[in-house]
């Protein structure tokens, strides 16, 4: 999935970042137009930096089931 064309996004969707970070969706999204893409803002769900939130280009996570 294009996550990074995607306008909006649920929140409570987990993934794995390449970094190893296991994130959790907020809601909440941003354009980004200098770059013409979507991101999206993610809480570190566990480990260093949790409840730490950001934005993040969600093409290069792995989704969590």
């Amino acid at each position: 999935m294009k996550y990074s064309e995607t306008v909006s996004i649920e929140a409570g969707m987990r993934f794995k970042t390449i970094g190893g970070l296991f994130v959790e969706t907020t809601g909440e999204s941003e354009y980004i137009e200098s770059v013409e893409v979507h991101v999206h803002e993610v809480m570190i769900a566990e480990g260093v930096g949790q409840g730490n939130k950001y934005l993040h280009n969600l093409d290069s996570a792995e989704p969590l089931q």
